[in-house]
């Protein structure tokens, strides 16, 4: 009877051990960054023609990497002005990027600017 007791316990206290390591929740995965060449090079590609393209009439080119890395404050401040005001883009639009849009390009500068 006591070789019994002895065997019921270990395998109580073993499947304890197994069933509480399968109950523990699966691990967050890490969030994915927003990057210029995956997110954020499509928003300037649709909402930024011609004019801050290659080919376009303005010297700042959105289109290039190094260019709106170093320009996204202005860029951001532009495009979150109300339309009508001065200096709001995009140009002679009547309506603001919608806010999703936005908070991608606000959500690039939070994640470090990462090109790829």
């Amino acid at each position: 009877m006591k070789k019994i007791t002895i065997i019921a316990l270990v395998v109580f206290i073993f499947g304890s051990i197994f069933i509480m390591s399968c109950s523990k929740e699966a691990e967050t995965p890490a969030p994915v960054k927003v990057t210029y060449n995956k997110d954020i090079k499509a928003i300037f590609t649709a909402n930024c023609t011609p004019c801050h393209l290659a080919g376009g009439t303005n010297p700042n080119k959105w289109d290039d990497y190094t260019q709106a890395k170093a320009k996204i404050t202005a860029i951001l401040d532009r495009v979150q002005r109300q339309p009508g005001t001065t200096g709001f883009m995009p140009r002679n639009g009547t309506m603001q990027l919608p806010q999703a849009t936005i908070d991608k390009l606000k959500q690039w500068v939070s994640d470090g600017l990462l090109e790829n």
